[in-house]
């Protein structure tokens, strides 16, 4: 039994490390992608590219996405807009070029989780102590400010984006879906045990009564079905 437990303290603690921020140098630089010497990546995982001034000050000069990787080394998409609204650096309207720094996993650190209960929300802490997850009560307070019961895609990363959040957990049949911020692609999945099954509409949260505004007759008044809808929010196969 200890010998079990010991195993899975292991599987969890590599899981949680998976993601830590590294900064590289980029090459072969085009208006439109970039190589970074660091394989065996996830699709979808994302980073910011900073260009160093002759001060010393970095600044950013674009998002880049995993497009592409091999065992050696790993292609990055460029992405322009959608600047991160609150950062640490400032921005320019420079193009990235060889010798910038990609800064992989930029963010990683603070996330949210998006859960069907309690318990679901609990165990992901319990499995991931060394991130910062914002409380899901701010993202259900953007919601009900906003008259939206029923998350969207881009409620997310917007919410995400003035939150600083690199990646979002989602729960969903007891799976967890670790989601990047930038691509909105699914870079890890692993099993959750837990035995609540009951959900809260549109996840769990200290914040209720959710509506849509008076004058949207077309607008879901709830999530009716936790698992299928965000399913289908993550484009899952059996999402519907």
């Amino acid at each position: 039994m200890k010998a079990i437990y010991i195993l899975l303290l292991f599987v969890l603690t590599v899981f949680a490390n998976d993601f830590i921020e590294k900064k590289v140098q980029i090459k072969n630089t085009t208006a439109r992608e970039a190589i970074i010497d660091l394989g065996n990546l996830k699709i979808g995982q994302s980073g910011i590219i900073l260009h160093i001034e002759s001060d010393g000050k970095p600044v950013i000069v674009s998002y880049g996405i995993i497009s592409s990787s091999d065992k050696n080394s790993s292609v990055i998409s460029l992405r322009f807009k959608d600047v991160l609204l609150q950062d640490a650096f400032p921005k320019t309207n420079l193009k990235p070029k060889d010798g910038d720094i990609f800064v992989l996993n930029h963010l990683y650190k603070n996330s949210m989780i998006v859960a069907p209960n309690f318990e679901a929300l609990s165990k992901v802490k319990e499995n991931f102590v060394g991130l910062n997850f914002i409380d899901s009560d701010f993202f259900a307070a953007y919601l009900k400010i906003n008259n939206n019961p029923t998350p969207t895609k881009e409620d997310i990363k917007q919410f995400a984006y003035q939150n600083d959040l690199g990646r979002v957990f989602v729960v969903v049949d007891k799976m967890i879906y670790v989601v990047d911020m930038v691509s909105f692609q699914i870079v890890d999945a692993k099993p959750l045990i837990y035995n609540d099954n009951t959900f809260a509409s549109p996840f769990y949260a200290n914040i209720d009564n959710i509506k849509t505004a008076a004058f949207n007759f077309f607008g879901a008044k709830e999530i009716l079905n936790y698992d299928m809808y965000y399913k289908k929010l993550l484009g899952l196969k059996d999402g519907k």
